[in-house]
């Protein structure tokens, strides 16, 4: 497998705040990866990095192979230009806790706008490959449906077909389900279980340790902006090194 992300000596801060510490971090090609850790960790500052929605402190980013930030010695973290960094990013999709759909806009139109408007698809071919994609997260019903007129649990599985459109080389999820009712959190990680099934690279940062334990190739845990542990679920859940993870597993599993 290639690798598809590599980060190296992230640092974050937040004013005086030191959000993320000396972070490497790396995923390989049709991996899946599980980010998990009490709230305030750092994992959705991490995984917002990969796609610039935050800029990092000192470091360096590589995605598919194209570093868009590094950072001289002594210096301050330095991007390449924006036209050439929109293009590396547009090779992720991302989605979000509370799913961002464009309210005025049916499913489709949410799907397809970014593929037209951003990578010039030609509509008629937008379309059919969002069709498809809606198709594949069971929401082709819905294609000409507002986001007010169906559940959370759907508006994100448009989300996720959202996401899928570009073509991404990873996806990104942050807490998918936190805003979702319990009974239909089932139907979402149904859809991100199928993805991973079908080798989509994606990061997951989430909450469901049962997701976690049982999809993901790799789960990472992190604390206080530290990556302490990472490992096979195996590794993570039955055989937790430190004692904060062993904690944290704890007070999370019951």
């Amino acid at each position: 497998m290639s690798e598809i992300l590599e980060m190296k000596k992230i640092n974050k801060y937040f004013g005086d705040f030191h959000a993320l510490k000396d972070i490497d971090f790396s995923v390989q090609d049709g991996e899946t990866v599980a980010i998990i850790g009490p709230s305030g960790s750092g994992k959705s500052t991490l995984l917002r990095c990969i796609n610039c929605l935050t800029r990092i402190t000192s470091g360096t980013i590589s995605l598919n192979g194209t570093t868009f930030v590094d950072t001289p010695e002594g210096g301050a973290a330095k991007y390449i230009l924006d036209k050439a960094l929109k293009s590396v990013i547009s090779e992720t999709g991302m989605v979000f806790q509370h799913f961002n759909l464009f309210p005025h806009m049916t499913c489709l139109d949410n799907v397809t706008y970014a593929p037209i408007k951003v990578k010039k698809i030609p509509k008629e071919k937008a379309v059919a490959r969002a069709e498809e994609l809606l198709d594949l997260v069971g929401m082709l019903d819905h294609k000409d449906q507002y986001p007010e007129m169906i559940s959370g649990g759907q508006k994100q599985r448009v989300a996720i077909a959202r996401g899928l459109a570009m073509d991404p080389k990873i996806m990104l999820f942050d807490e998918p389900t936190s805003a979702l009712d319990p009974e239909i959190t089932g139907e979402v990680l149904g859809v991100m279980k199928s993805l991973a099934e079908q080798h989509v690279t994606m990061i997951v940062v989430t909450h469901e340790m049962g997701f976690a334990r049982e999809v993901a190739d790799r789960v990472v845990f992190m604390n206080q902006g530290e990556l302490l542990e990472s490992g096979t679920s195996d590794e993570i859940f039955t055989h937790p090194k430190s004692q904060r993870l062993q904690e944290f597993l704890s007070s999370m599993i019951r």
